[in-house]
């Protein structure tokens, strides 16, 4: 089977949606040929890999929007598309699905309206810009055959918005790479003393509410571990100016990000915007308990009592407490490892090549 992922984020933009087509297409690649589509950037690519001529978007950093153009030379000889993402690599998917007769799928990663404030902070704007692409939204997803989400909270939420009732899908992990790593070195390397290691990992986002896990470290005699980098990185070292056991790590290479996971005492994820929450998995795999906010997927994705805690986004004595709450808890570790394991790249792909074959 030849495929052809057609994604609107691609490296060297690094986040959940950038590995899931990485991981999917390696996956796959085993057993069929996949093309990746993505916006022309400084990435460099590998084989199978196509940059699309794309334009800076100014309104949010490091991203870029492809031209809905795709040479047909390079898209004729597939047999399914597959899309991530609702803009300019959208439009060329499914021109190509038109023209080569074949099925095209669409995986939803991202609530457009949780992003609008990169765009304007201004709600008597907000509102109608949302209607419009909310329009626009409708009538694309129907003319995919079918449409995955990683959580049964987006099915809600796509439900609730009128748009095709699509199936649930994990995105999945590689629980080969991210399993528990002695992190000696890792510590060693980033000069980080011997404390309780409280952490966070991923896009430095507003919407992460990163200041939750900063202000925490006041009241915590641990060391804050904050290792990504975003549009509100700068907002963020500001927040920490003066805290000396807050420590940005920066950019972590994916190699190494399951020493980073398997150094943390407790991963705190007090994100409002996950659709699944793909680093609260590589973290449980790791065999680190997560701390979240109750939010959309992370509803979901962490076991209350289990894997971790929820706690209420801005209730920093809760968000202590359930802290505390994991560290006594010998269990969690192995319950954490056996969630993760659900989520396995292998049990993701199986299932995805199930879709292809109609046979889900």
């Amino acid at each position: 089977m030849k495929i052809g992922f057609f994604t609107d984020t691609y490296y060297p933009q690094v986040n959940g949606v950038t590995f899931t087509v990485e991981s999917w297409a390696k996956e796959l690649a085993k057993k069929h040929e996949v093309k990746v589509f993505y916006p022309e950037s400084s990435h460099t690519p590998k084989p199978n890999e196509y940059p699309i001529k794309s334009v800076d978007f100014r309104f949010y950093r490091g991203y870029r929007s492809a031209l809905p153009f795709v040479d047909p030379k390079k898209t004729d000889d597939l047999d399914v598309v597959h899309v991530h993402g609702l803009f300019g690599m959208a439009l060329s998917a499914l021109n190509t699905s038109r023209r080569n007769h074949c099925p095209a799928y669409l995986t939803y990663h991202t609530p457009f309206e949780d992003y609008m404030g990169y765009i304007t902070k201004k709600r008597i704007i907000q509102k109608p810009l949302i209607s419009l692409y909310n329009l626009w939204e409708k009538h694309l997803m129907r003319r995919f055959n079918l449409i995955t989400v990683p959580s049964k909270v987006m099915k809600k939420h796509l439900i609730e918005k009128g748009d095709p009732t699509p199936k649930v899908l994990s995105n999945g992990i590689d629980t080969e790479l991210f399993s528990w790593r002695d992190p000696e070195e890792f510590l060693y390397k980033h000069q980080i003393p011997p404390k309780l290691n409280i952490g966070f990992c991923g896009r430095f986002g507003y919407e992460k509410h990163l200041e939750e896990l900063i202000y925490l470290s006041a009241e915590l005699d641990a060391n804050i571990l904050l290792a990504g980098s975003g549009p509100a990185e700068k907002y963020y070292m500001d927040l920490a100016r003066g805290r000396g056991n807050v420590k940005f790590l920066g950019f972590i290479k994916r190699e190494e990000l399951a020493e980073f996971y398997s150094a943390l005492d407790v991963f705190v994820f007090p994100s409002t915007a996950e659709t699944q929450g793909l680093v609260a998995l590589e973290a449980m795999a790791c065999g680190t308990p997560v701390v979240g906010a109750k939010k959309l997927a992370l509803e979901e994705t962490i076991l209350d009592g289990k894997t971790g805690f929820h706690y209420r986004l801005g209730d920093r004595k809760q968000l202590m407490e359930k802290i505390r709450q994991c560290l006594k808890r010998e269990d969690f570790p192995e319950n954490c490892r056996n969630e993760a394991r659900k989520h396995s790249i292998e049990n993701t792909v199986k299932k995805l090549l199930e879709i292809y074959d109609g046979k889900r």
